[in-house]
């Protein structure tokens, strides 16, 4: 029998939270539990973490099953867990984050056959010791198409069709594989565009069920991190371009539309990192991407028009100097110039 939900849990250096994430996929009820498939994917992690989740597996072979490879980064584990899914549903689960409302999640799964199921999630600042609850579009009864207007809200609120707010029928990502970017970060922004590839209805429930935690040591969403892997957009801007070349023959218009509107915001949201590469490489980039998605001239940032206007030696000798005054005075002040 199909089960009816698979979640995937990568592992990798993360012996403190483990057990608590892989806890939250543990169900009361028996009946639900053996519909659900926990698929564990061991990035080659160096600590105890495999050894831990591992006893998930001894106590609950019905449902836990993990899969051991060398370390690849996250995308690669991602995909090798999608890959292995046999659920009808799926969940990606960072395994410093956790589930609530698990039972809640399948139940609404057993009445719907809604390619995209949305849901509420909670944001948890672990420094701040503050929780910030996003919510899903308003709760539905029946699969609504995915129109115009839910892909203009998915294109101002990308968090929409990400890991946190979405279940994702299995075979409407399977078919995208490998869906992630391998070696790099960030690999989740390809779910900014994957669910709307092969799916073509969503239903919402407004319930709590993920919770990301934000500000832990070493996470990839901390500044200090992202100076260093610049290349990381890069390879990201890559793979959407990617898959939006290989769907452009089958999917409609405004599906297609939507697609090149993410990859541009995307690209602009990044555009003023890439100053940070070599010259040679910088210039390269930046003149790559401008050409190819310009900004509308009245949303064109300062730097962008001072690109424009200068000699390339000089609008880099520039920038460089007012980006380490831009790191200097966020430091101390908090703020930057534009």
């Amino acid at each position: 029998m199909q089960k009816l939900l698979t979640i995937v849990v990568p592992v990798y250096k993360v012996e403190p939270y483990i057990n608590k994430c892989l806890d939250s996929c543990v169900l009361e009820d028996e009946k639900l539990m053996s519909q659900l498939e926990v698929i564990i994917v061991n990035d080659g992690t160096p600590d105890n973490s495999a050894e831990m989740s591992r006893e998930y597996v001894n106590r609950y072979p019905q449902t836990f099953r993990q899969i051991d490879k060398e370390n690849g980064g996250h995308g690669s584990a991602w995909n090798v867990g999608l890959k292995e899914a046999t659920g009808k549903y799926l969940r990606f689960l960072d395994s410093d984050d956790w589930l609530t409302n698990l039972d809640k999640l399948m139940a609404k799964l057993a009445m719907t056959d809604a390619d995209i199921v949305l849901s509420d999630f909670t944001k948890c600042y672990i420094s701040e010791n503050r929780d910030e609850l996003r919510i899903a579009p308003n709760a539905t009864e029946n699969p609504i198409m995915i129109d115009k207007a839910f892909l203009d809200k998915c294109r101002y609120n990308y968090e929409l069709l990400n890991f946190w707010h979405s279940t994702y029928k299995t075979k409407i990502l399977q078919p995208l594989l490998p869906l992630f970017a391998e070696h790099v970060m960030y690999d989740d922004s390809a779910l900014f565009i994957a669910p709307i590839i092969y799916g073509s209805t969503y239903e919402s429930i407004n319930v709590p069920i993920y919770n990301y935690l934000l500000g832990r040591e070493g996470q990839t969403m901390q500044a200090s991190v992202q100076r260093k892997n610049i290349d990381s957009y890069w390879s990201c801007i890559k793979q959407l371009e990617k898959l939006r070349m290989e769907s452009s023959k089958y999917v409609q218009q405004e599906h297609i539309q939507y697609m090149d509107n993410v990859i541009q915001d995307y690209v602009h949201n990044f555009m003023g990192m890439f100053i940070l590469l070599p010259y040679k490489e910088s210039h390269i980039t930046m003149s790559y991407l401008l050409n190819k998605y310009p900004y509308e001239p009245s949303k064109m940032p300062k730097y962008v028009i001072r690109f424009h206007k200068m000699p390339f030696f000089v609008f880099f000798f520039l920038e460089r100097i007012r980006t380490i005054k831009n790191n200097i005075s966020y430091r101390l002040f908090g703020h930057k110039s534009k």
